[in-house]
């Protein structure tokens, strides 16, 4: 920066130009990632608002403890039913029913047989079995709690009728009534919730009792309503039964196919006849070749006739006789006269024969040529009759198989459904129930609700959620700072430490320019030190002037100046502390005594210097605990006077430069005094004094804005009044973090 451009004041003064920041204060210093998780960042939020955290979390509990005993104590029954696994198919095959019978239950079948449990009918037949529209106890239980007891009382409800009551115990006994699986048997169980633990076993039981024996019923109606069915079917079977029957015999009569053989005994004919023709055919062929063969002699007739046959075979043994005894006897023996004349005989008589024969040969000829011919005529009519009858009887075949076995399907399904209406009705009345009671509900002794240590810990999870909301809300409403990072994060100034609070570091409640006096070695002088040492590392080459400021009034500032004016002299450099509050001017209360009546001052001061011309040395006191000398202010200023007038202010910094090494200025807060703000543009290091916890970081940002930029050496922030043992808990990346590690350096300092 150039001297030109410097006001007249500072040239006036021969002040040395401020350095211009690297940097606008206000801007974070901080550039860590933001997609980052800070387990550490949100373990120290969890630490500082751990308070807040157990109250909520208490609240939840204390909530969730009353909630709980003010819960009625519900209690449940459980009685356990067996599914049987055979079932009985309603289908026409016997086979199939068997194969139906013998499969598994399905898990589909099984969540059916659940929702039977739950339904309308089984829960009014169990209100009508126990009776339980009687039951005044129940009644009163069902009318008089709940939700429909409420909204009956808002609308000015009377008492149920008695179908509108037995209605409002059905869905009573619905809505407390639960039916579950049992792992992968074939076993249900049945829960029922009540608030009276005798009541609760014994609908549960009836439950059972009911589904087991409602299985049975259905069954039996099942089985009654198949056979009404099966029975009006049958009788439809039976009807079309003997109608396609009556259809076969009408077609066969119609069409002379009185047996099922008919057609076979029309073929035989027909081939009998194709013989006999044939036989005939050849037999004319005969006769006809022997009249063409005997032409007019008829001498071969003669000769194979048969008593020409028969005189030449008794020829023959004649003719042997006669040649045996010839061989015997002489010519005149009788006996062989008498065969020689019976051999005579018979050749007269075979002569007789032929010649009669012959007579009558052509005339027998002709006529068994015509009877064979006319027996040939016959049969080839019959044939042809019966090859036309078997032509008609094959066509009548067609309809005939096509009614048969209609005929035949219809009589089929008629005896199957016969078959099984006969089945059914062996069944009927002998059903055994599909469900049978396992184990029956026995009395609770002890309730299922409320669950305490459910809901305590129902509520112990909603405290912590709603805990670590209110936390991380509190948190992020929260506008003080607390740790160094929270100085460097949200206001981008550098962090100068952490002053404690005497009664956290063991110093009790004194004042903590004295306890630094009394008690070099303690925390507190230390944190002085080091909050010296920071304050003057920001500018090496200008770091005489240390300006030290508030954002607002009573942040400790006073108190604070003064204590880095007592550690810089007992450390051994030359320091002078100046009071530049007109306002309040508290700092010379401290240690120099008020101002005299109306305003009268007891001694000169700054005042007096800028406006009377005073030396500093009778104007400068001597601290008394330390070497520090202390440029107080014992008159008030009048209204409307400034320090800063006429350039005074400045020459006096100036010259001060020349005799002391460290220059404390203890100046009023920034965003009330305008004149503050120019104050500490002379100064080589700021430090603004902020209440830990409790300044906002919107007040001291609003007090940077106002500081002149050009004229800004080097600013940092000390939390002040930082209470150590908190702070220690709370977590962050600051040294005060660890206060419980090192605290054993300190005297006096305890947990």
């Amino acid at each position: 920066m150039a001297t030109t451009e410097l006001p007249d004041h500072y040239r006036a003064g021969n002040l040395p130009v401020p350095v211009e920041p690297a940097r606008r204060a206000g801007t974070a210093m901080n550039h860590a990632d933001p997609d980052r998780l800070d387990l550490r960042h949100l373990y120290a939020v969890f630490r500082r608002r751990f308070g807040l955290f157990g109250l909520v979390v208490g609240l939840c509990l204390l909530i969730s403890a009353n909630v709980t005993m003010m819960m009625p104590r519900l209690y449940q029954g459980h009685a356990d039913v067996m599914i049987n696994k055979d079932r009985a198919e309603i289908v026409p095959d016997g086979q199939l029913a068997q194969q139906a019978d013998n499969a598994p239950l399905r898990s589909e079948e099984i969540d059916t047989e659940t929702k039977v449990i739950g339904s309308q009918e089984l829960a009014g037949r169990v209100v009508d079995t126990l009776a339980l529209t009687q039951d005044r106890a129940f009644v009163d239980d069902v009318l008089n709690g709940g939700a429909v007891a409420t909204i009956r009382r808002l609308f000015g409800a009377g008492p149920a009728r008695p179908a509108d009551l037995r209605r409002i115990l059905v869905d009573r006994l619905l809505a407390n009534v639960s039916a579950a699986r049992l792992d992968t048997a074939y076993a249900i169980r049945i829960a029922y919730t009540d608030r009276d633990p005798q009541r609760a076993a014994r609908i549960a039981n009836a439950f059972a009792d009911g589904y087991a024996q409602s299985a049975a019923t259905a069954k039996r109606a099942e089985n009654e309503r198949t056979l009404g069915v099966l029975g009006t079917r049958i009788e439809q079977l039976r009807a079309q039964a003997r109608a396609d029957f009556g259809a076969v015999q009408a077609f066969r009569v119609r069409h002379d196919l009185l047996s099922a053989q008919a057609t076979a005994l029309t073929e035989q004919e027909t081939a009998a006849y194709t013989q006999q023709l044939a036989l005939a055919r050849a037999a004319a062929a005969v006769e006809r070749g022997r009249a063409d063969a005997a032409g007019g002699t008829g001498e071969a007739a003669a000769v194979n006739s048969a008593v020409v046959q028969s005189l030449r075979s008794q020829r023959a043994g004649t003719s042997m006789r006669v040649a045996e005894l010839a061989t015997r006897y002489l010519d005149t023996h009788p006996d062989l006269i008498i065969a020689r004349q019976q051999l005579a005989d018979i050749d007269a008589q075979i002569a007789a024969e032929i010649a009669r024969a012959r007579a009558g040969s052509n005339a027998g000829l002709a006529s068994n040529a015509q009877a064979t011919a006319q027996q040939v005529g016959a049969l080839q009519g019959s044939l042809a009759a019966a090859r036309g009858k078997l032509a008609a009887n094959n066509q009548a075949l067609v309809g005939l198989d096509d009614l048969t076995r209609k005929a035949g399907a219809s009589q089929a399904l008629y005896e199957s459904y016969l078959a099984r209406y006969k089945e059914v009705l062996a069944r009927t009345g002998i059903e055994q129930a599909e469900a049978r009671v396992l184990s029956r509900a026995e009395i609770p002794g002890r309730p299922v609700s409320p669950v305490v240590a459910l809901n305590l810990l129902l509520g112990a999870v909603v405290g912590v959620l709603l805990g670590a909301a209110a936390a991380i809300a509190s948190e992020s409403a929260f506008t003080g700072l607390t740790t160094g990072e929270d100085v460097e994060d949200r206001l981008g100034l550098r962090y100068l430490g952490g002053i404690p609070l005497l009664a956290s570091v063991g110093l009790g409640h004194g004042d903590p320019a004295e306890s630094l006096a009394s008690h070099p070695g303690s925390a507190y002088a230390e944190a002085v030190r080091g909050l010296l040492g920071a304050s003057r590392l920001g500018n090496r080459d200008r770091n005489q002037v240390i300006a030290v400021t508030s954002a607002l009034p009573h942040e400790g500032k006073t108190s604070l100046a003064l204590s880095l004016a007592r550690s810089a002299a007992l450390s051994g450099e030359s320091v002078i502390l100046i009071d530049c509050d007109i306002v309040q001017h508290g700092l010379s209360a401290l240690v120099a005594g008020a101002a005299g009546p109306e305003g009268a001052p007891t001694r000169p001061g700054l005042r007096e210097m800028m406006r009377d011309g005073v030396m500093l040395g009778e104007a400068m006191v001597r601290d008394s605990a330390s070497d520090a000398m202390i440029l107080p202010i014992t008159a008030t200023f009048a209204e409307g006077e400034r320090l800063l007038e006429r350039g005074n202010f400045h020459r006096l910094i100036g010259a001060l430069r020349e005799h002391f090494t460290v220059i404390v200025l203890d100046t009023a807060p920034i965003l009330p005094i305008a004149e503050t703000r120019e104050i500490v543009s002379l100064a080589d290091n700021v430090v603004i004094a902020a209440l830990w916890r409790k300044t906002s970081d919107a007040a001291i940002r609003a007090a940077i804005r106002l500081l002149p930029l050009h004229a800004i050496g080097d600013i940092g922030v000390a939390l002040n009044r930082m209470d150590m043992r908190k702070q220690a808990r709370f977590g962050g990346a600051d040294a005060a973090t660890y206060f419980n590690a090192y605290k054993k350096y300190y005297l006096g300092a305890t947990a």
